[in-house]
């Protein structure tokens, strides 16, 4: 054997030596298998063997003790169109310093037997009360809903609640304020063709933060306080000091007069993917100086 061939041997074996290490070290020290089947909360995790680089998500957190639950204030639906309806419900939240960042909801449908002839199911989220200038109600809203059937009554329920302490986010400034508006609000009957009624809003973003989504949501009710109609759209990177213009529109026309009309703008500030960073390009969010 040469002395190049004895050189050539020895540069392979220690290439095979520091490859054996390196697949060592990776089984050895690999994350999820140090970490998330130990039944320990450790660094990364979110709970225990669950969430932030573990494959399994963590479950929804239990109600946090002298919590009191959301409460469903009321649940009706009204016709718009043939075989064709709006569900509506109010949720209320009397916890000062607990939200829940998302909670799962069904509309539970009846015909006139009381059975259950289907389901409309849903995500939405719930501020604390006196939060952003919040009233502690919501209101929850799915359009167009279709059934041959008659329906007789329309109810909600609530599950999955993953809950939120307010406290959590005094650390990002004003943001206990108010944050969104809704200005220029106008409302009527306009003739195009045919006549239809018309809904229309500014959203007026006041806050230091920018947001990915805003929910508006428009319910109108007679003078009575029957519910006539309801609608909802989205507003999408919604940024500092800005505002956007929304309408809805409602046809045939509502043969009940107006009593009121009920405007809502909410975002989900418990969610921190729905804060943008300064230039919209979808970072983590920036505080602005």
């Amino acid at each position: 054997m040469t002395g190049t061939q004895r050189k050539l041997k020895k540069l392979y074996i220690v290439g095979v030596v520091l490859l054996l290490i390196v697949i060592a070290t990776l089984i050895l020290f690999k994350p999820e298998e140090r970490t998330c089947f130990n039944n320990v909360k450790d660094i990364g995790e979110e709970g225990i063997d669950c969430g932030g680089f573990c494959e399994k998500e963590c479950p929804p957190p239990d109600k946090p003790p002298k919590v009191q639950d959301i409460s469903v204030k009321w649940v009706r639906f009204v016709e718009d169109g043939e075989n064709n309806y709006d569900l509506v419900a109010k949720i209320s939240n009397s916890n000062e310093g607990w939200g829940v960042s998302s909670v799962s909801y069904a509309f539970n449908i009846y015909d006139k037997n009381g059975k259950i002839i289907d389901l409309v199911l849903g995500e939405s989220y719930v501020m604390p009360r006196g939060f952003l200038g919040d009233n502690e109600s919501r209101y929850v809203i799915e359009n167009n809903f279709k059934t041959d059937e008659d329906i007789e009554k329309v109810s909600l329920d609530l599950y999955d609640f993953n809950w939120r302490e307010v406290k959590n986010l005094r650390e990002l400034p004003e943001l206990d304020v108010e944050i969104i508006r809704i200005i220029n609000k106008d409302h009527g009957f306009v003739e195009n063709g045919k006549e239809f009624y018309y809904a229309f809003g500014v959203t007026e973003n006041i806050s230091k933060y920018s947001f990915f989504k805003v929910d508006i949501n428009i319910v109108i009710f007679d003078n009575y306080g029957e519910l006539i109609a309801a609608g909802k759209t989205d507003q999408w990177t919604l940024e500092s000091g800005n505002g956007w213009e929304f309408r809805i529109d409602w046809t045939p026309p509502f043969s009940e007069e107006i009593g009121m009309v009920d405007y809502e703008a909410r975002t989900n500030v418990f969610d921190i993917n729905n804060f943008m960073d300064t230039y919209g390009t979808g970072g983590k969010y920036i505080i602005p100086k």
